[in-house]
């Protein structure tokens, strides 16, 4: 792969999206454990004109997900849960449908649960922008009925990952956050990941995150609207520790966290009654990308998108990381995953 040629077509691909004057992204391409490309790009600051750097951290929002599940499956290797029991034992207070809704339900979308945004209802809690997880569930219990028979649908859910980050807290007796940071961040050396728990709490490497008013002007956003729902996406991370986690789950053999016939759930794909595949696995999408077999997610919250992406076959991570929510990443992706795969 002539990576001079790579860096030069990506250049020319990005340069369409952000300049030296706009919100930008930190780039990571790296096949086995080589980094191939790691490179920023655009402001952090857009009022102070701080440059973006490949240090920086970004809050990766759905890319959360994954680190959700596997907590969970960490707690099922130690007995204390299976994905097939249904959720009434951890909220007795909610309506009926936890007495047949399951762990795995929640961990593939198909659990018919409404999505806690309809009707923005998270936004009339007073002090919405740091909504913590109590009041999150306050909002889905109050919901009611399912908006489908478990496992007849997929519909992607970001409520049903909020009840998995509390099912962490219950079963460890640990914040989500903090389980996140004692049994997955510290033992992989993810030194500048984090899950806050709480408000205001922030890598000092953060950049701002931004969005685009009505007359295309950058805004500012409020750090703490992106931390809504927190087990389903308020985690922030770099792309060298984001690098570290892909090193665990793809070019590995240790079972520093999970037995790898454990792990390798999180790949399988789950399907509905009427045998249709979800392409979802646990906290990961499955598909391709041309014909190159690529595990994936994206991330999306207030300032903030996120993709990442193991393209397996190939011995490929793609990790994309940017300040800037209005940037339109599936097209960028696709043209970022184009070059890689002309060269």
């Amino acid at each position: 792969m002539d990576l001079m040629t790579l860096e030069k077509r990506l250049d020319q691909v990005i340069s369409t999206d952000m300049t030296d004057q706009t919100p930008g992204m930190v780039l990571m391409i790296t096949k086995g454990e080589e980094v191939l490309i790691r490179k920023s790009y655009g402001l952090a600051d857009l009022e102070t004109g701080e440059k973006i750097t490949e240090d920086r951290t970004f809050v990766i929002a759905s890319n959360t997900k994954q680190f959700t599940c596997v907590a969970i499956m960490m707690l099922k290797e130690q007995g204390l849960i299976d994905y097939d029991e249904p959720i009434e034992r951890f909220f007795p207070d909610f309506p009926d449908y936890v007495k047949y809704v399951t762990v795995r339900d929640l961990m593939t979308h198909v659990s018919g649960i409404r999505e806690y945004f309809e009707e923005d209802k998270w936004l009339q809690i007073p002090d919405s922008a740091t909504a913590d997880t109590e009041r999150m569930l306050e909002i889905i219990k109050n919901f009611g009925d399912l908006t489908f028979e478990p496992k007849t649908q997929y519909s992607y859910c970001n409520s049903a990952y909020v009840m998995l980050g509390d099912i962490v807290r219950q079963l460890s007796g640990m914040p989500f956050g903090e389980f996140l940071k004692k049994r997955i961040f510290e033992p992989l050396e993810m030194n500048d990941t984090i899950a806050p728990d709480y408000k205001d709490v922030k890598s000092d490497k953060l950049t701002e995150g931004y969005t685009k008013d009505d007359k295309g002007n950058f805004v500012k956003q409020d750090y703490n609207m992106a931390l809504v729902g927190y087990a389903d996406g308020n985690m922030q991370s770099t792309v060298d520790d984001l690098f570290k986690w892909h090193k665990y789950l793809y070019m590995s053999d240790s079972e520093k966290l999970l037995k790898r016939e454990t792990l390798a759930e999180a790949f399988k794909d789950n399907y509905l009654l009427d045998g249709t595949a979800t392409g979802y696995g646990f906290g990961f999408f499955l598909g391709d990308y041309k014909g190159h077999k690529e595990i994936w997610h994206t991330g999306g919250t207030t300032g903030f998108i996120s993709r990442v992406s193991r393209f397996v076959d190939d011995d490929i991570s793609l990790f994309m990381l940017t300040n800037y929510e209005g940037l339109p990443k599936n097209e960028l992706y696709e043209k970022i995953a184009a070059e890689i795969f002309r060269v």
